[in-house]
């Protein structure tokens, strides 16, 4: 896909609204040079009745239309603001949600991208965006609208040499701003380039800023940082100074024309009239001077679209037309398929892996065991869609969920990874994220499961409490149970577990099993330990790495679970 239809079909949902702004920009360029027009036709008409040259002047029609012009130009701006940022902010917020969700649904492998850059793509970039129509396509349009009207006014109100004169300075300009876009494309791109690798540079210095004190580097550091930044600010400045020497250009075109327009009009028209066609063409710098700088930017929306669209795979750009998509449900989810892992080989495990073949059933959880460093991890991963198998899949009703074209709908899969991934929310919405408007009690309810009711009424906030930035506030234990609270608000087909009880007592351990278990006899689930013995007998057992003679204990056992 081209940057020029990425940009055709991000701004195409709210076509109407843009369309709406643009016309009430030209209205009120060419109210605000109608009413400077026509102001100065109404003073020198009105200077040349006092002497008693003009006689019969109806000072009454020209007197209201200035007024009405100066309301219809406040009107038309105050409309303009109003209809393009509400469109733009809605488009770019919809945008945000698709490529974070796109972002969501590619598996870590196959994603390069370092995690600065892409919140750098998130942020920066899509924000960038909001220049092309409200610095680029609306005023050039507005200009052209703007340029048309004035050129008509003069052909009827004087000699057609100074309709001409007016089109030729105004195709002057505009071939300015294409010039313009031209040379500052590459320009551009580098600035959108360089201020990616600015906040890495960034990011990666506060990361490590411990290690860096501690051998000595801080400094070396803030230097380089000091480097990148004072360079980007010279691309800036670079930048800034084209537009202001466009700008300048501009007016002084404009009043080249302006002159051009009095002497051709001298011996033509009268006085008043020739007012009004000088004044009227000197108004066209509101419409036209902006024109040359903005276009020299346009590079900078088409750097970031091409940064966004690499984000976005084709079988992903279909997925979201509006943030409401993104909601899990829980509607008509079906808990009493069986799922077959058949030939699974995955990444990172010995020289010669061996292929996994297993039965999950709802309610018997899959426990794969082994040494750190055996790949159960990269196991879960596989099994999660975040790494690609080597062979074979995860079979469900003949259709292989490890295959991206029938990847299962979002919330069907729920993974509790080993790291824990909390958010600098409030307990309510971080047991909330992603799904409807849950009620209190619901909340409380997985709470108590996990055992930690009573640790939150403690605090005196309740739900209310914030967990701080990456789960700060809380403790390691607490962290992996107000997961596991998470966990049992959704509804999903599968569920990974790695290393769900880790450092936690076996009192606990038991406790939470107790009250997940009618939780997990519905569902489909794989969990990998180290500690197998707390977990019940009679769950299925799978020792990794695989051997050439290991099978599944209890495979197609089909006991209900029971505690």
């Amino acid at each position: 896909m081209s940057v020029g239809r990425f940009l055709r079909e991000l701004y195409r949902p709210r076509q109407s609204w843009l369309t709406l702004a643009f016309a009430c920009l030209a209205l009120t360029w060419i109210a605000g040079a109608a009413l400077l027009a026509l102001s100065g036709w109404f003073i020198t008409a009105s200077g040349m009745a006092g002497l008693g040259l003009l006689v019969g002047l109806d000072v009454f029609t020209p007197s209201s239309a200035i007024r009405g012009l100066a309301l219809l130009r406040t009107a038309g701006r105050y409309a303009e603001r109003v209809l393009g940022h509400e469109a733009i902010f809605r488009l770019l917020a919809n945008l945000r949600v698709r490529v974070f969700r796109n972002l969501a649904h590619q598996p870590r492998q196959g994603n390069p991208l370092r995690d600065t850059d892409i919140v750098t793509r998130l942020m920066a970039d899509i924000d960038t965006l909001d220049g092309a129509p409200l610095r680029v396509f609306g005023p050039f349009l507005a200009g052209c609208a703007s340029l048309c009207v004035s050129v008509a006014i003069a052909a009827v109100a004087g000699p057609l040499s100074i309709a001409l004169c007016i089109a030729l300075s105004g195709l002057a300009t505009l071939t300015m701003a294409v010039t313009a876009a031209r040379w500052g494309r590459l320009r551009s791109h580098a600035l959108v380039q360089a201020r990616a690798i600015q906040r890495i540079a960034v990011m990666d210095h506060l990361a490590g800023l411990a290690e860096l004190r501690s051998f000595g580097k801080a400094h070396t550091s803030l230097t380089q940082l000091a480097t990148l930044d004072h360079a980007q600010l010279q691309r800036q400045r670079r930048q800034e100074a084209v537009g202001s020497l466009g700008e300048h250009g501009v007016q002084g075109l404009v009043a080249l024309a302006t002159l051009c327009v009095i002497a051709l009009g001298y011996d033509a028209v009268n006085a008043p009239t020739l007012a009004l066609l000088a004044l009227m063409t000197l108004g066209l710098n509101e419409a036209l001077g902006a024109l040359p700088g903005a276009l020299w930017r346009l590079g900078e929306s088409e750097a970031a679209a091409e940064r966004l669209m690499a984000l976005e795979s084709p079988c992903q750009t279909k997925a979201i037309s509006s943030p409401d998509c993104a909601v899990l449900t829980h509607d008509a989810t079906d808990h009493t398929t069986n799922l077959v892992v058949h030939d699974l080989r995955c990444q990172r495990q010995t020289a010669d892996p061996q292929a996994l073949n297993a039965v999950l059933h709802p309610g018997l959880p899959l426990v794969v065991h082994g040494p750190s460093g055996s790949g159960k991890s990269s196991l879960i991963d596989t099994l999660a869609g975040e790494l690609a198998p080597l062979t074979g899949g995860l079979w469900r009703e003949g259709q292989n969920l490890l295959n991206p074209d029938h990847a299962p709908p979002v919330g069907q899969v729920a993974y509790l990874s080993q790291s824990d991934m909390l958010l600098d929310l409030s307990v309510r919405e971080f047991l909330g994220l992603g799904l409807q408007p849950q009620p209190d009690v619901n909340l409380w309810e997985v709470l108590r499961q996990v055992g930690l009711d009573a640790v939150l009424l403690q605090t005196g906030e309740g739900l209310e409490y914030r967990l701080g930035t990456r789960g700060s506030r809380v403790s390691g234990g607490q962290a992996r149970r107000l997961q596991l609270a998470a966990l049992l608000l959704r509804d999903p087909v599968l569920v990974l577990l790695d290393e769900p009880f880790r450092g936690m007592e076996p009192q606990l351990v038991q406790h939470l099993l107790t009250q997940c278990g009618p939780w997990l006899a519905k569902r489909c689930c794989v969990l990998v330990t180290h500690d197998p013995q707390v977990l019940p007998t009679i769950w299925p057992r799978q020792a990794w790495p695989l051997s050439n003679t290991a099978k599944v204990t209890a495979n197609f056992c089909q006991i209900p679970l029971r505690f």
